[in-house]
């Protein structure tokens, strides 16, 4: 947020600070911006960066400046473990703006990199980043984070008016095998206090749809690639809105993967098939999923398709037209043990949580509030095998329980101390930070005095939902982490990988959520990869869900994999 110096804490009891004043209120008087104090600056007349050729070392800073760029591209940044290198911007906001390239800002090549928009208190978000171009060959994304790059933190960054996605993180599999399942990891991903919004895809991106193969031509000859592994996801503080595909989805990030206090409104715009989802988790991600705000859409808001063991808890969800929340194993043997504690799921078109799938593991629904749903309140298919669900309340309208998306302010509400004790995890706290009972309160909130808490106050991003303004707490899980592995059907379309590896527009897609055994293979479109001009290679769509590598075959790669 751009903030005018004048609402700063100034002392005006002296001379220095009163001639200060006179000089601000001056006609085209800026105030001073924060000075590029770092071991290595970087002028707004460069658009490439190599981190080796500037003699960056572990630990080190780098400053960007302030101004206007069509592009920049971060390469070749080695840090260390512990001993990160630290790039942020300096005197003013770096506005990365283009209409013809297919990305804005990248981070490419890169280990231990902490890329940081806080370095002018000026303004909220340091880095601005717009990569307008459309299609039909390629389009532009805001943040990409590929081309082999790990260990890289991204933190107050705005990205919009993006052809396709606002951020991503992944790099697309290659010929030579150096970013295929098996041969790469992605470490330590986090992405925090930013804002994509207004994009022609999703708002994130992070990790490729599933572990299916897709067919690319090498050397002449059409041959199945397996995308990367993630093992360290934290998500947080986010805003993802006005999105024309999904506001975030989630592949292939078995380990270790947290996604917690995001703002997601507004999203499917566009009303491209399958690409309409709140939230999408899939690709045999294990995940704890907690106190998000996921506010309109026109199908599902939390979409659990064809995960590992993975828990949902904390999370507001309202006014999705199809399901709040909707679980399926996507046909994928996994014994997937899925967890649904105190959520608070209102004003949906269709079930308000849904459950569908003969192969999922032993999971459970507890102490969820659910209210105003058109089909049912809670829907557990008939081939599930073990899926209680108890302490849960609902009701055709919310106040008559209490439920409301800001919080809980009724003392005598139904919801208050109505919850039952979890089989086998405590959730200690409410979404906004507030400790549970003894006796909890059904749904996401515990119950707080009306001002205790600030709700949704509009689209301006730094007007923070309750999601966002308090410090993360995740469960304390009586059986241990909720991590996982697995593998996860297909990834079909189009796109490829250029020479530099940085991933670009496109997308896979997701299959529909229409009731009991719908757990089908994935279709949509495809990952690209560009060149400096943004051109990009192509790979062939239509590859089946697991080509010719079967389920054994990629448990055997990661079991190779992990023992080098």
């Amino acid at each position: 947020m751009e903030r005018h110096w004048l609402e700063r804490d100034v002392s005006l009891g002296s001379t220095a600070a009163l001639a200060a004043l006179a000089i601000a209120l001056l006609p085209g008087t800026a105030a001073a911006a924060t000075p590029c104090a770092c071991d290595h600056v970087v002028d707004n007349n460069l658009t490439v960066v190599n981190g080796g050729d500037l003699g960056v070392k572990p630990g080190e800073s780098v400053c960007i400046r302030g101004g206007p760029r069509p592009a920049l591209r971060l390469q070749n940044f080695q840090g260390a473990d512990g001993s990160p290198i630290e790039v942020h911007n300096c005197e003013g906001q770096v506005d990365i703006n283009n209409d013809d390239l297919g990305y804005g800002l990248t981070v490419d090549g890169s280990r231990y990199v902490h890329v940081s928009g806080a370095g002018d208190d000026e303004f909220e978000y340091g880095f601005k980043v717009r990569a307008a171009r459309k299609g039909p060959d390629y389009s532009g994304s805001g943040v990409l984070v590929g081309n082999l790059s790990s260990d890289v933190e991204v933190d107050h960054v705005e990205a919009y008016e993006t052809g396709f996605a606002g951020f991503i993180f992944k790099t697309d599999p290659v010929c030579d095998g150096s970013a295929n399942l098996g041969n790469f990891v992605m470490y330590n991903s986090k992405l925090h206090h930013s804002w994509a919004h207004d994009t022609g895809g999703e708002g994130l991106y992070f990790g490729s749809t599933g572990y299916g193969g897709r067919e690319y031509t090498c050397d002449g000859k059409k041959v199945l690639l397996y995308p990367h592994e993630h093992h360290g996801a934290d998500i947080h503080d986010n805003i993802f809105e006005r999105t024309d595909w999904d506001g975030a989805q989630i592949g292939v990030t078995p380990i270790d993967c947290h996604f917690y206090k995001n703002i997601i409104r507004d999203v499917g715009l566009a009303g491209e098939l399958y690409q309409q989802q709140g939230f999408q988790l899939g690709g045999a991600s294990a995940c704890e999923v907690h106190s998000n705000t996921l506010l309109r859409g026109p199908t599902n808001g939390l979409f659990i398709f064809g995960t590992g063991d993975t828990t949902i808890y904390n999370n507001v969800i309202s006014e999705f037209s199809d399901t709040g929340i909707y679980i399926n194993d996507q046909g994928l043997d996994l014994g997937a043990k899925i967890r649904v504690a105190h959520n608070t799921v209102l004003h949906t078109g269709g079930w308000g949580i849904a459950v569908f799938g003969d192969k999922l593991g032993s999971g459970w629904a507890y102490n969820n509030a659910v209210a105003d749903a058109a089909m049912d309140f809670i829907g557990i298919g008939g081939d599930v095998v073990d899926f209680p669900a108890m302490g849960n309340l609902t009701a055709d309208d919310p106040v008559t329980i209490g439920a409301e998306v800001e919080g809980l302010f009724d003392p005598d509400a139904p919801l208050r101390d109505a919850g039952l004790p979890l089989p086998d995890l405590m959730v200690t706290v409410d979404r906004n930070g507030v400790v549970r009972d003894a006796l909890a309160d059904v749904g996401a909130h515990e119950y707080e005095p009306v001002g205790d808490t600030q709700g949704e106050t509009g689209q301006n991003p730094t007007e923070s939902d309750t999601a966002s303004t308090t410090d993360a707490t995740s469960t304390t899980d009586a059986t241990g982490s909720t991590g996982g592995t697995g593998t996860s059907g297909g990834e079909t379309g189009s796109g490829g990988e250029s020479s530099t590896g940085s991933t670009g527009g496109g997308t896979e897609g997701s299959a529909g959520s229409t009731g009991p055994g719908d757990g089908s293979a994935t279709t949509g479109g495809g990952d690209e990869d560009l060149d400096d001009s943004g051109c990009s290679c192509t790979s062939d769509g239509g590859a089946p869900a697991w080509g010719a590598l079967s389920l054994p075959a990629l448990l055997l790669l990661r079991t190779r994999r992990r023992a080098g």
